[in-house]
């Protein structure tokens, strides 16, 4: 409210509004700008292997950041080291990707390494230069455009509001329907948006993924990769984020890579939390969508509100829970029968956990990633779920500006930062 009356003020009164707007641009004339790291410059100035490029690079990665938005290989040796890692698992029939090339280093290693074209996207103009160099020695296997191909969550969202075509733009010819093409994506990752991304594209349908089936060959900080593959989910701990992620890819660490080989650095982390390899490397990681999905995909929704922390903590008992949403129900759960109007289109098949023997005052965390995920499917297959709240209640605890699900396109559209807080989720019950 006092928002909008400074506002109604300001437009009304031309003088104080000037007055404002002066003030606001002297401030941001008068913020010192960041200075330069003098160990980040010693680093680059007494290695030979940066001469080259030591000029080149833009005072905007010679900063520490605690949490950078792009990160750039800037060592030739680890570019290649990378590639011939890479070449053992890179689809060969799939179109590769890489996400801000920077000077072109690992570019050139993927040009020699196979016949494929190369599709670069880069966000930053500062490295045109390079890529066009490179582009004018490969004209048929180079396609470079400018643009965030990570940060693509936000065309997504926009295209969902008003209909619009941005991302395809941003894809171009890798724009696909077909849900089952490969694409190979490479690049240095320092945050977890992307991968938020693509879990809520796999949840919630987003038709506008138009990624196909994604691969990812990602650096990453340690850190991140071990919030997400975190061995204790599977066992009982309650994350949502982590969870889901386990549930819907497949991960695995291809090798290790020098973190100071990649530009900006980082602020260290803490270091009683994390080890010295985590310290000084990032993980060079594959990413890669499971082919069977933990449920009927139109149950995905209804599987992501299973996880979230205001559903299930770790602590709550599962029988007293489930009754809150249908009556009775612990029953089935006590006796491991269900009802004989079960639906078994949704209900657990021959591949699911089998539970262990369940009372009321068994525990979300006395059970282990699957056996949630078969709690899950038995809920939702008895007779008198779809007459009970719970699929009403998701709904209505969908992330800010997220669109109900329609039965007939299943479509919801979910801004990424509605998710980013699950990386500081804390367990209630901790």
């Amino acid at each position: 409210m006092l928002a909008t009356s400074r506002s109604l003020i300001l437009r009304h009164n031309p003088i104080i509004f000037k007055r404002f707007r002066h003030k606001v641009n002297k401030q941001l004339e008068d913020k010192p700008e960041p200075k330069v790291a003098a160990d980040v410059m010693n680093y680059l100035k007494n290695s030979t292997d940066y001469k080259e490029i030591v000029d080149k690079v833009p005072k905007t990665l010679l900063k520490k950041y605690k949490a950078p938005e792009t990160m750039y290989l800037i060592n030739k040796n680890t570019a290649k080291n990378i590639t011939e890692t890479l070449v053992n698992y890179i689809s060969n029939d799939a179109p590769i990707v890489e996400i801000n090339p920077g000077f072109g280093f690992l570019t050139r290693e993927l040009l020699q390494c196979q016949k494929k074209s190369i599709y670069l996207y880069e966000i930053s103009n500062h490295f045109s230069q390079f890529i066009t160099e490179i582009q004018s020695q490969f004209p048929d296997r180079i396609h470079f455009k400018s643009g965030d191909f990570f940060g693509m969550w936000k065309l997504a969202f926009k295209d969902k509001l008003d209909d619009g075509n941005r991302l395809k733009e941003l894809l171009g010819d890798l724009a696909t329907d077909d849900n089952d093409r490969i694409l190979n994506i490479i690049g240095a990752m320092p945050s977890l948006t992307f991968v938020k991304h693509l879990i809520t594209t796999i949840v919630f349908h987003n038709e506008t993924s138009q990624l196909g089936r994604p691969d990812l060959y990602i650096a990453m900080p340690g850190h991140h990769y071990e919030f997400l593959t975190d061995s204790s989910i599977q066992m009982s701990k309650h994350k949502s984020i982590p969870a889901l992620f386990q549930l819907l890819f497949d991960f695995k660490v291809l090798n290790k890579v020098p973190k100071v080989h990649f530009l900006p650095w980082m602020f260290s982390e803490n270091k009683a939390k994390s080890s010295i390899i985590e310290e000084n490397c990032l993980y060079l990681v594959r990413i890669t969508r499971k082919k069977t999905l933990p449920c009927a995909p139109r149950d995905l929704p209804l599987l992501w509100y299973f996880f979230k922390p205001q559903t299930f903590s770790k602590c709550t008992r599962v029988i007293p829970m489930l009754e809150q949403w249908i009556p009775g129900c612990g029953v089935w759960l006590i006796t491991g029968q269900d009802p004989p109007d079960t639906n078994k289109e949704v209900a657990p098949g021959r591949d699911d956990a089998a539970l262990p023997h369940m009372t009321i005052f068994t525990e979300f965390g006395d059970l282990n990633l699957s056996q949630k995920v078969t709690v899950f499917k038995r809920f939702i297959s008895w007779p008198e779920f779809e007459q009970c709240p719970y699929r009403v209640t998701m709904e209505n605890n969908l992330p800010k500006f997220a669109s109900h699900i329609d039965d007939d396109k299943a479509t919801i559209a979910v801004p990424i930062d509605e998710m980013e807080s699950s990386d500081t989720e804390i367990e209630p019950d901790q």
